[in-house]
């Protein structure tokens, strides 16, 4: 049986660690998101919660994400680290009942979102797989793997479905923009990059030098790239708001010399229960 708070006295340290836990199982998360899962559990109210979240983000402990991720929260490097400082503050009992309740809250909002996983033909002895996040219409996000490594086929095959959601954060959030001192180096109109007509032909056409674009509607543009590996190949796309932050995001994701092995990291890890 669930149980009340209304009748217990909560501090707001604890109100806003609560957040926080439950941002971090669920991240990244609208405040519409957000509000059932603290109602189920009755955390507090929702008046409450939209006052912490928005001391939250002026604390610098969660940050909004843009383009694809806009009005979605995330925990910062300070939130993680309040979290780690303080989270013995919450009683073990609280901490439990989210960590009992998540993953199910989680699941139902995966299954609202459009992700899928197609094993693909390749070349002998490699194995190929194409897995895409949408939203109506529009491809949020395209991934296509083809590797020798079949470990590697099977462990993506496995779990993006499960870490789509922070494989997009990682990309939105993690600096793959230029940064400000390579932005001044542009020249307004930002520079071009060849076209595409749809976003499987620009996810099929990149190479590790070449980078495509193709567009939708009339601003945003989805960047396509090729991060080479030794037996696995990544072709990734990523729906951008405009050509200059398409361009932009594929410049840098392309020189991001970390970028493949996060991926993979990230797409391949087992992780604990």
């Amino acid at each position: 049986m669930p149980v009340d708070f209304s009748r217990t006295r909560v501090s707001d340290l604890e109100n806003r660690l609560r957040l926080l836990y439950c941002i971090k199982w669920l991240e990244p998360v609208s405040n519409d998101q957000l509000w059932p899962f603290v109602a189920q559990l009755e955390l507090m109210e929702y008046v409450s919660m939209c006052l912490f979240l928005d001391e939250l983000r002026q604390s610098g402990a969660l940050a909004e994400g843009s383009h694809a991720l806009s009005g979605k929260l995330y925990l910062t490097a300070e939130g993680h680290g309040q979290l780690n400082l303080f989270q013995e503050r919450m009683p073990l009992s609280e901490r439990e009942r989210i960590d009992a309740e998540a993953p199910a809250f989680l699941q139902a909002l995966r299954e609202r979102q459009q992700l899928r996983v197609m094993w693909e033909l390749a070349e002998e002895g490699r194995r190929g797989l194409l897995c895409t996040v949408r939203d109506g219409d529009l491809p949020t996000m395209m991934l296509r793997l083809i590797t020798s490594d079949r470990k590697v086929a099977d462990s993506v095959a496995a779990h993006f479905r499960d870490r789509a959601s922070r494989l997009l954060l990682m990309l939105y959030t993690r600096g793959l923009m230029l940064n400000v001192e390579q932005a001044q180096t542009l020249k307004s109109p930002a520079p071009s990059l060849p076209q595409m007509s749809s976003a499987e032909d620009a996810l099929a056409a990149v190479t590790p030098d070449q980078a495509y674009l193709c567009p939708y509607g009339l601003r945003e543009q989805l960047a396509a790239i090729c991060l080479p590996g030794g037996q696995t190949r990544m072709h990734l796309a990523l729906l951008l708001p405009g050509r200059s932050e398409a361009f932009q995001w594929a410049h840098a994701a392309m020189n991001d010399p970390d970028l493949y092995n996060d991926i993979l990291d990230l797409l391949t890890r087992e992780e604990e229960p």
